[in-house]
C-alpha cells in the first residue's frame, strides 16, 4: 500500500485509466461521473490509502472559526496561567485556519463572578468552547445550553459525567486524592490526625476537581485501615486568626505526626500560615499539596511541603484546544477522556519536572 503523501490528483488519474477531471470529481463528490470510471478511481484511492490534502483545502476556505474559553481570573505564575499559556500556544499554531479564541473569565471563588462570564458569553456566537469546570451545577446548566445549539464543548480542570462535553482534557482528580492519601500514610501512619485545608473556600463551595480529590482520597483511607481523626480548616489569608487557633489545637492535641493537605494549587497559602506556628508544632506537620506553580515548588524545596502532586496544567490547555480544532477542521473526534500524567514531585526532581517545556 503506498502511503506517499506526494501523490497528486493527476497521479491517481495515470493509475486508474481516466482524467483529472474526472478524479476530482469522484474524490469531492461532484458532477456526473460514469459508474465504470468512479470504481476505478475509487480502488486506486482505497490501494494507495489516498487522503486529500485536508490542510491546504481548509486554508483555501476561508471559513472563521471562533473559540470561547470561559476560565478564572490569575496571577503571574498561579496555576490557571500555566493552563492558558498552553491554550494561548495551541490558539497560535492554528491561526493559520483562521482560528481564534476569546476569553471569559470569572473569579474562582465567586459563583456570581462565573454567572457573569457565562452572561457575556451568550452575547457572542462561537462555534466551540472550552469549560474550566469549578461550579459543577451551573457547568451542567451551560452544558445543556450547548447541546441544544449544537455547540460542541470540552471541559477542563474536572470531568462531569453523564453530559455531553466532546471531551475532557485534565487530570484524574479521584485518582489523585486517592495517590495524596497514599503518599501522606506513609509520613504519618495510619493513625494520625490529618486536615483539609480549603482556602478561600467555604467547605460546602469546594469546586468540583476538589471534591472528587477529596472523595479519591477518603477511598484510599478507608481501603488502608485508617483510625485516626479528620479535621477542616477553612483559611481566610486575610484573617489567619481563626484558622491559625485551630490549627494549633489539632497539632497540639495529637501525640504524633500530623497530616495537611490542599485538594488545589494553594498548599502556599497554608506555608504562610504554618509560618505563624512555633517551630515544635511546624515540625510535627507534613504535608502534601497539587501543583508545581512557583510558589509550591519553593515550598517543596524549603522541605515545607513532602510531596507535590502535578498534572500538567499546559498540557491540558494545549491539548484541549488542539483537539477542539482538530474535530472542527478535520472531523477527528477526540477521545471522551483524557487524564494527564500525575507526577510526583519531591525536592529532588522537580527541577527535572519544571525544564520540560511543550
Amino acid at each position: 500500500m503506498n502511503k506517499n503523501p506526494s501523490i497528486r490528483i493527476v497521479d491517481i488519474a495515470q493509475m486508474a485509466g481516466v482524467s483529472p477531471g474526472t478524479v476530482d470529481r469522484v474524490l469531492h463528490n461532484r458532477g456526473r461521473v460514469s459508474q465504470e470510471k468512479r470504481e476505478k478511481v475509487e480502488k486506486i484511492v482505497k490501494e494507495i490509502n489516498y487522503e486529500p490534502n485536508m490542510v491546504a483545502r481548509f486554508l483555501a476556505s476561508k471559513k472563521n472559526y471562533r473559540f470561547a474559553a470561559i476560565t478564572p481570573t490569575f496571577s503571574s505564575g498561579d496555576y490557571w496561567a500555566l493552563v492558558c499559556d498552553g491554550i494561548d500556544r495551541a490558539t497560535s499554531e492554528l491561526k493559520k485556519f483562521n482560528i481564534t479564541i476569546e476569553y471569559f473569565r470569572f473569579n474562582q471563588y465567586d459563583r456570581n463572578s462565573f454567572l457573569k462570564a457565562v452572561d457575556e458569553f451568550r452575547q457572542k456566537e462561537f462555534d466551540g468552547v472550552l469549560i474550566a469546570t469549578l461550579f459543577g451545577e451551573h457547568i451542567v446548566n451551560l452544558s445543556r445550553e450547548l447541546d441544544g445549539k449544537g455547540i460542541p464543548y470540552i471541559y477542563i480542570d474536572s470531568g462531569i459525567s453523564g453530559e455531553n462535553d466532546l471531551a475532557y482534557f485534565g487530570g484524574d482528580s479521584f485518582g489523585s486524592g486517592n495517590i495524596a492519601a497514599k503518599l501522606l500514610l506513609k509520613e504519618v501512619g495510619p493513625d494520625a490526625d490529618i486536615f483539609f485545608a480549603h482556602i478561600r473556600f467555604k467547605y460546602h463551595e469546594i469546586s468540583v476537581q476538589m471534591k472528587t480529590r477529596e472523595q479519591g482520597f477518603m477511598d484510599c483511607l478507608s481501603r488502608a485501615g485508617y483510625s485516626g481523626n479528620i479535621h477542616h480548616i477553612e483559611v481566610d489569608p486575610d484573617d489567619y486568626a481563626p484558622s491559625l487557633n485551630q490549627l494549633k489545637y489539632i497539632i497540639s492535641k495529637s501525640p504524633g505526626l500530623v497530616g495537611g493537605i490542599v485538594l488545589n494549587s494553594r498548599i502556599y497559602e497554608l506555608i504562610s500560615l504554618m509560618e505563624k506556628l512555633d517551630e515544635p508544632l511546624r515540625k510535627k506537620v507534613r504535608l502534601i499539596g497539587h501543583d508545581a506553580i512557583e510558589r509550591n515548588v519553593r515550598a517543596l524545596k524549603n522541605e515545607q511541603v513532602s510531596y507535590i502532586l502535578s498534572q500538567r496544567p499546559e498540557l491540558q490547555g494545549y491539548d484541549a484546544i488542539k483537539a477542539l480544532g482538530n474535530y472542527l477542521l478535520f472531523k477527528q473526534k477526540p477521545e471522551k477522556t483524557n487524564h494527564m500524567p500525575i507526577d510526583i514531585l519531591i525536592k529532588e526532581n522537580v527541577d527535572y519536572y519544571n525544564n520540560y517545556k511543550l
